[in-house]
């Protein structure tokens, strides 16, 4: 998939403590002078950012995409790891950002990782 794909996608969760992934996404942006795309994804029939305050945490992640000089999608789909490959193809990524997995063994980082080998994947602590 790395035919020219130079773009990065920062995967955020359901948490506001997504600053750092944004920040590093930034970082790369800069490097790289190209697309930050911010992703939000959630499977259908679940809260967005799974509190009552919805509006506010989507216009927090809005706002923190916006001045890291990004764009934020928010994607809702039946199969999440789908939808973020299929972003992430779409969008000619060549380096996804995301958080490490709180708990060890097979994490959403892994199965795509191995779904997407052209990919480099910057996984923040």
């Amino acid at each position: 998939m790395n035919n020219g794909a130079n773009n990065i996608m920062v995967c955020v969760t359901r948490q506001k403590t997504c600053d750092r992934l944004i920040s590093r996404g930034d970082e790369l942006r800069r490097e790289r002078g190209c697309k930050l795309h911010v992703v939000h994804c959630v499977q259908t029939g679940h809260n967005f950012l799974g509190n009552p305050y919805e509006g506010e945490a989507l216009e927090y992640l809005f706002t923190a995409a916006q001045l890291a000089g990004g764009e934020l999608s928010v994607l809702r789909a039946e199969n999440v790891e789908d939808a973020l490959v299929e972003h992430a193809r779409n969008n000619q990524v060549g380096v996804i950002v995301m958080g490490a997995a709180p708990m060890p063994g097979e994490s959403i980082v892994t199965r795509l990782q191995r779904r997407m080998p052209d990919v480099a994947f910057d996984v923040v602590e």
